[in-house]
């Protein structure tokens, strides 16, 4: 469903975004996919947005499984399947390691089949031209109200041992305008400052530099000519882009209290070298602290940082 702009408001740490710098996302038609179309539409958009690419049932099995597990916690209200965001938290009192605690909910048998399984893996490989593999570290998110990702780009965090990686985003619940759904700044990816900024920087390694584009969104766009681009998403729609792509979330403020479920998963060729940081049983993650550097390892009534 197309979004309007003059209608539904684009918030980015409580400023709107003007609407005549918003954009619709360009859609991919799944029945197009092969290597030549994928390889085309990316190097053309920096990204391939698919809607419905998952089966609808195996979707809601992922995300009421996730939600179970913040039900346990009392971050969400019965019943646990509408994720309803109770303001609440018992995490800590439960689970004396939090990164624990969110590397189960991570590893979830249903979550996995999703975000590691054959579907999802088939489409990045018509990609890449060659068989891939999923990374074993998620970035599982469940959001409440408030929250935003500042911009950034990929290529800081996962191109250590390969810049062959593009990182899947996959929606598990309704994400409207309203509820913070990720954003990209148009033709990003051919920004060729941006990418001599970034080239080279390692945010597990150069600690005092931050990965995040601190300028506003609307600020930024507008100074390059460039649209923001969105999409009202619903559960099973993904979004595939390189490491290149600056993008982020618009703030979660619905009037309602749903949290919004989503999941980042980054893919490589099998035959690349592997970053130990994010595969095996036991992933440190980006700084190596495993999964409680995520800020999905706080309680949802929490704070998050900002890298």
């Amino acid at each position: 469903m197309k979004i309007n702009f003059t209608h539904d408001l684009a918030l980015v740490n409580g400023l709107k975004i003007p609407p005549k710098l918003l954009g619709q996302l360009n859609e991919f038609k799944i029945e197009k996919s092969n290597h030549f179309n994928l390889k085309q539409s990316i190097k053309k958009d920096g990204y391939i947005f698919v809607r419905n690419l998952f089966d609808k049932n195996k979707i809601k099995l992922a995300r009421e499984e996730v939600f179970m597990r913040l039900k346990e916690v009392d971050e969400i209200e019965d019943p646990y399947q509408d994720g309803i965001y109770s303001g609440r938290s018992s995490r800590d009192k439960i689970y004396t390691n939090r990164g624990e605690f969110w590397k189960s909910v991570s590893n979830g048998k249903y979550l996995r089949e999703i975000t590691n399984g054959k579907v999802l893996k088939k489409i990045i490989s018509d990609i890449f031209g060659e068989p891939s593999i999923g990374f074993d570290f998620l970035f599982l998110r469940p959001v409440a109200n408030g929250k935003f990702t500042q911009m950034h780009c990929d290529t800081s965090f996962f191109t250590r041992t390969t810049k062959k990686v593009l990182t899947c985003w996959i929606s598990f619940t309704n994400v409207t305008i309203d509820k913070g759904p990720l954003f990209v700044i148009e033709n990003s990816h051919k920004f060729n400052d941006i990418k001599e900024k970034f080239d080279g920087f390692d945010v597990g390694i150069d600690k005092n530099r931050k990965a995040s584009i601190e300028e506003h969104p609307s600020e930024f766009a507008k100074k390059r000519n460039s649209k923001i681009l969105t999409s009202n998403f619903y559960p099973g729609d993904i979004l595939i882009f390189g490491m290149n792509l600056i993008h982020g979330s618009f703030e979660h403020h619905s009037k309602d209290k749903n949290i919004r479920l989503t999941c980042d998963v980054r893919y490589q060729p099998i035959a690349e070298p592997k970053d130990s940081r994010y595969f095996g049983k036991n992933p440190g993650g980006t700084t190596g602290s495993g999964y409680g550097e995520l800020n999905s390892a706080r309680p949802l009534n929490e704070n998050w940082h900002i890298r």
